[in-house]
C-alpha cells in the first residue's frame, strides 16, 4: 500500500515538475511572439499594401495574433 502512495507522489511530483516546464515554455513563446508582432507592424507601417511582401506579413500578423491568445489563455487557464 505505501509502495503505491509513493509512486502515486512520485508521479505528481513528475507532473508537477513537467507542468512549471510548460508555463516557462508558454511564457517564452508568448514574449517571443509579442517581440515578433512589434516588428511585423512597424514593416506594416512601411511596406506598400498591394506589395507580396506586405501580405506575407499580414499574414504572419494573423498567425502570431493566434499565437498570442493561445498562450494567454493556456497561462491564465493554469
Amino acid at each position: 500500500m505505501t509502495a503505491d502512495i509513493d509512486e502515486m507522489r512520485a508521479t505528481l511530483g513528475e507532473l508537477a515538475a513537467m507542468a512549471a516546464q510548460c508555463d516557462r515554455a508558454e511564457r517564452e513563446i508568448l514574449a517571443r511572439a509579442l517581440e515578433r508582432i512589434d516588428v511585423v507592424q512597424a514593416q506594416l507601417a512601411h511596406e506598400h499594401a498591394g506589395s507580396i511582401q506586405h501580405a506575407d506579413l499580414v499574414e504572419e500578423r494573423g498567425v502570431l495574433l493566434q499565437v498570442i491568445a493561445r498562450a494567454r489563455q493556456t497561462l491564465n487557464a493554469g
